[in-house]
């Protein structure tokens, strides 16, 4: 085991206006979706039912990412959090935010993690430095182990909703199946390149794509095969490598660089390898790209979905599609970001700080 967390180490620390209501009713669908005819997309009443939450816990975040764990259970995890009491009015008290937490679903059962006590709670993943956070990355369960990136922050002083900055990325490892965090590994520490945004995983190989800021956000990808963990492959472009290039970025199909949103999903569905994004800073349209690979070319741009909720001071952002939900007949589970930017609206309407989902069934 020793081995193994110091190669998930190496892999993992790769590339150092007013409120508006929410609607999403049968009008708004039908004017925002893909105009593609063979491509679906409908409300998950169902998951935004799971998580139109009153108490007990987590009632509101940002992020949403899913990992299936090996007993059927699935781990979201979150950023910044609310937790407590939401009034039948979906208005919240003035409470503040833990900045990372977790839920564990068992059916339809939603289960939180947070540190402290329910009566002084704090952040479950805490840094070293007082002075920094955590927002959870993707993750992957190996053996009775979760093993997560936690991206490391800090507040730059600037204030309102941007007053912060990525400075690297540590490896969070937590023990199966009570979810107790045993470990701490720090990674690397950059203000560049974002890691851990999306991990796959097929035929014996992890995945690991990165986010560099270079004119736009750029991917990177590494990986590791699980049968020869000392080996470290870094994609260069054409082949892979035992060497870090930092400028060898996945390509579109007409040879430039793709660009992602800060957060994205690599997946398979339907036998294609597909890639779910979001224009970048605070774009409601949401993309999804093919490819013959996980490394791309990545080619048949399209937009799937424009959020309806992006209207006046709300913003929608880091969509993610969860590919370990599949409904037989609507597609994948996809989860996107609300927020706004006056903080006031979040305490006045709960549903203005909660993840929305829809299903997605791609051609």
């Amino acid at each position: 085991m020793k081995d193994l967390t110091i190669t998930l180490l190496i892999l993992f620390s790769l590339f150092s206006c007013s409120r508006t209501e929410l609607d999403q009713g049968p009008e708004a669908i039908a004017q925002l979706k893909s105009t593609d005819p063979a491509l679906t997309v409908e409300i998950a009443d169902e998951y935004n039912t799971l998580f139109d939450r009153d108490g007990d816990g987590w009632t509101g975040s940002d992020g949403a990412y899913s990992l299936p764990l090996p007993d059927g259970r699935i781990l979201w995890s979150f950023g910044d959090t609310f937790l407590g009491t939401v009034n039948p009015d979906y208005s919240r008290p003035f409470t503040g935010l833990l900045n990372n937490t977790f839920m564990i679903q068992d059916g339809d059962q939603m289960t939180t993690f947070h540190g402290g006590t329910a009566a002084n709670p704090t952040a479950y993943v805490l840094p070293d430095n007082p002075t920094h956070f955590y927002w959870p990355g993707d993750g992957t369960v190996i053996g009775d182990k979760v093993y997560m990136y936690m991206q490391r922050i800090r507040l730059t002083g600037a204030g309102g909703p941007f007053g912060f900055e990525h400075i690297g990325a540590d490896l969070a490892i937590f023990q199966l199946p009570s979810f107790e965090l045993i470990q701490i590994h720090d990674l690397v520490r950059t203000t560049e390149v974002l890691p851990g945004v999306s991990i796959y995983e097929e035929g014996g190989y992890i995945y690991s794509y990165a986010t560099r800021s270079v004119n736009g956000k750029n991917v990177l990808v590494s990986r590791v095969n699980v049968s020869d963990i000392q080996n470290i492959e870094y994609w260069n472009g054409v082949d892979w490598s035992a060497n870090v290039d930092y400028n060898a970025y996945m390509k579109r199909d007409d040879g430039q660089n793709l660009k992602t949103s800060n957060m994205f999903t690599v997946f398979k569905y339907g036998g294609k390898y597909r890639l779910l994004t979001q224009a970048d800073f605070l774009g409601r349209r949401i993309f999804l790209y093919t490819a013959d690979s996980p490394l791309g070319p990545w080619r048949n741009k399209q937009v799937v979905y424009n959020t309806p909720e992006a209207v006046g001071d709300i913003w929608t952002y880091n969509s993610f599609a969860h590919p370990e939900i599949i409904h037989p007949t609507k597609g994948i589970l996809v989860s996107y970001c609300v927020n706004s930017f006056d903080f006031l609206d979040v305490f006045e309407d709960a549903r203005n700080y909660r993840p929305r989902f829809i299903w997605l069934r791609p051609t």
